[in-house]
């Protein structure tokens, strides 16, 4: 098993990004983990140079490893499907009454 602490940060990121991106929900975990690892080395290269370019960024971020393994996104994937969706029937039991009060 991958550090549980790595795989609940991917699940987040992959709740964000599933969220704005509704289309990648099929996605093979393959294609996640390439968007997964290139925003991690983004981000990466511009927290080492905050003031540099968008240029420098993106060659920067090419030098840098990836971090996040085939092994992690499956994981964190996993995690994602087994939790309750705002849409899903189950939370509904948690939604405010209809005429907008909550007791």
């Amino acid at each position: 098993m991958s550090d549980d602490r790595t795989v609940s940060l991917l699940a987040g990121q992959l709740d964000y990004l599933l969220e704005e991106r509704p289309e990648l929900g099929n996605a093979p975990p393959a294609q996640l983990l390439e968007r997964l690892n290139r925003e991690d080395r983004l981000v990466r290269a511009r927290a080492e140079q905050p003031l540099e370019n968008d240029e420098w960024v993106q060659r920067r971020a090419e030098e840098l490893e990836n971090r996040f393994t085939p092994a992690q996104i499956e994981e964190a994937l996993a995690l994602v499907r087994r939790r309750p969706r705002l849409d899903d029937d189950e939370s509904a039991a948690y939604a405010p009454p209809r005429g907008g009060e909550v007791p």
